[in-house]
């Protein structure tokens, strides 16, 4: 499993655009503070696609790249009755000069996988397999047989991001990062809304090594700012408990 941790930052055209025109623009620090960055295909007009990677690539160097076209029944913007699109969509992203390190592609799609797999890997670019639930953390047999799935695929990526719902809710999501978590090259998984706030952080502790902040505003429920996210990850003080996390993280 690779040991960096990745700090991913979201990147819509608001985002983009801004440090395009302006190197000073504070953006700029929000797109530093990432170690990964997350271009969201579906915030961006189509006929922009092929140039997104080559142009996120010029406002920040060096960043890990995870391109996503996320669609609305899993928070995103694409439509739904459109899926069908994808696969071409995908293939003229991927035919581009620069592409991304890594595609995301979500679990009620994995009948998919073999199709991008191809054009993936010709590009040397791997598959993330991504569920998101807007309501609740899924059970312990729910979590093996979603990590069952994505191996039998031979995925290298894993992410859930699921809502929780009481203080606790998140310990099964702990459990499952450090039953599964070095079978993937790329692991996330943590809680949404506010009782999964600190989990974006502490699932790291538990052994994740993939995490999402927002730039500017956030996107999902419980989402912390990417530069008070890094300012944790690189803070002196080593966290013994969530709760001192959470201390820590209220100072910002």
């Amino acid at each position: 499993m690779n040991e960096t941790k990745y700090l991913v930052g979201l990147v819509g055209p608001e985002t983009l655009e801004a440090a395009e025109k302006d190197p000073m623009h504070p953006v700029r620090l929000d797109l530093e503070s990432c170690t990964a960055l997350e271009i969201r295909y579906d915030f961006f007009d189509e006929k922009q696609w092929p140039a997104l990677s080559a142009r996120v690539r010029k406002v920040a160097p060096g960043k890990m790249q995870i391109g996503t076209i996320r669609l609305k029944h899993d928070g995103g913007t694409f439509p739904d009755a459109r899926v069908v699109e994808r696969m071409e969509l995908w293939a003229r992203i991927l035919d581009a000069a620069e592409v991304p390190e890594w595609l995301d592609l979500e679990r009620d799609y994995l009948a998919d996988f073999e199709q991008l797999n191809k054009l993936a890997v010709s590009r040397k670019t791997q598959l993330l397999i991504s569920e998101h639930n807007f309501e609740r953390i899924p059970s312990d047999a729910e979590l093996e047989e979603y990590a069952k799935d994505v191996k039998r695929f031979s995925a290298p990526g894993l992410k859930i991001a699921a809502m929780s719902n009481s203080e606790t809710d998140c310990d099964r999501l702990y459990k499952f990062i450090k039953k599964h978590s070095k079978k993937f090259q790329l692991f996330a998984a943590f809680g949404m809304g506010e009782t999964g706030k600190v989990s974006r952080l502490w699932s790291l502790a538990e052994g994740a090594n993939l995490t999402y902040g927002a730039i500017g505003r956030a996107e999902a429920p419980g989402q912390i700012d990417v530069s008070t996210m890094s300012k944790a990850l690189e803070s002196d003080t080593a966290f013994n408990s969530q709760l001192e996390l959470l201390t820590f993280l209220g100072k910002f």
